[in-house]
Formats: C-alpha cells, structure tokens, sequence
C-alpha cells in the first residue's frame, strides 16, 4: 500500500499542470513551424511542364502530383493557402490561450477571444475544404467534416469559459 502510494507521487511530481501547459505550447508551436515550412515548400515541389499543361513532379517530391492538369493543381493551392492561413491564425490564438493559462489567467475575456477565433477559423477552413472537394477529392469531404466537428467543440468550450467568466466576475464583485 505505501508503496503504491510513493510511486503516484513520484507520477504526480514528474507530470504536473504547468508541464502539460508546456508541452502543449511547445507541439502548437512546431505545428506553427510546420505549416509555414509547408506553405514555403508546397510551391517548389510542382514544376509545370507549358508543352504539356501538366505539372510534373521533380525528382525528389515523390509521385504526389504527377500527371495533374493545371487547373487541379491551382484547386489544390487555393484551397491549401487559403487553409494555411486559417490555420496559422488559430495556431496563433491557440499559443495566446496555453501561455494565458499557464500565466494562470483560465478564466479572463481573452481566452474566450482565443476560443472564438480558433472556432471560426475552423468553420471556414470547413466551407473552404466543402468549395474544393468537387475539384480536389472526395476525402476533403470527410475533412471539412471534422474541421465542422472542432470548431463546434471550440465553441461549446468558448461558451464554458465566457459563463465561468461571468461566474467569477460575480464572485469579484460580491467580495
């Protein structure tokens, strides 16, 4: 029984709250890295043959777009920086809200700020992915879906933060 004891908290001392906060600033922040590495790299990969019309893959991209008309490919990026964007500003909003909280600031305004630009981003990211599949893939479907899904989620959890805040702003008048 001791021994069980000790060794929950050896766990507890070894992973606390503040640690998870930090690993989560850091994962948003190399998301963050990768999507501009993407943004910067997506237009070196395609080589565009004019004989042709088509692009052509280089030789170290992989067969990732070999044999797609310009037109597709023009969808694909459209779609792709317009998503890239997107996402950066709620990865950016997302880094606010953990280095928010691990300030200890949980419950202020600007976390429900945060929340509700992470949760519009996502819906249009779902408006942007549904505009492309028909040029694209069937499979934007299922991700427009998703981006759909978390943007909701951002928003009940926005409305959870705005109420606790209401709650403690209460509380701080009352004292």
């Amino acid at each position: 029984m001791l021994i069980s004891f000790h060794r929950k908290e050896i766990l507890h001392n070894m992973w606390n709250k503040s640690k998870s906060a930090t690993l989560s600033l850091i994962c948003t922040r190399v998301l963050i890295g990768v999507t501009v590495a993407v943004a910067v790299v997506l237009p070196f990969i395609l080589s565009s043959d004019p004989a042709t019309g088509y692009y052509k893959v280089s030789s170290d991209a992989g067969i990732l777009y070999a044999g797609m008309a310009v037109e597709m490919v023009r969808a694909i990026f459209i779609c792709a920086y317009a998503s890239f964007a997107l996402a950066f500003i709620a990865l950016l909003s997302l880094d606010l809200l953990l280095r928010n909280i691990r300030k200890g600031l949980v419950f202020v305004r600007a976390n429900t700020k945060c929340l509700r630009i992470i949760s519009w981003c996502c819906f249009i990211i779902a408006i942007i992915m549904l505009c492309c599949w028909p040029f694209i893939s069937f499979v934007l479907i299922f991700v427009a879906a998703a981006a759909a899904f978390f943007g909701l989620l951002m928003r009940v959890v926005k409305n959870v933060v705005e109420a606790a805040c209401e709650i403690k702003d209460e509380n701080d008048f009352t004292i």
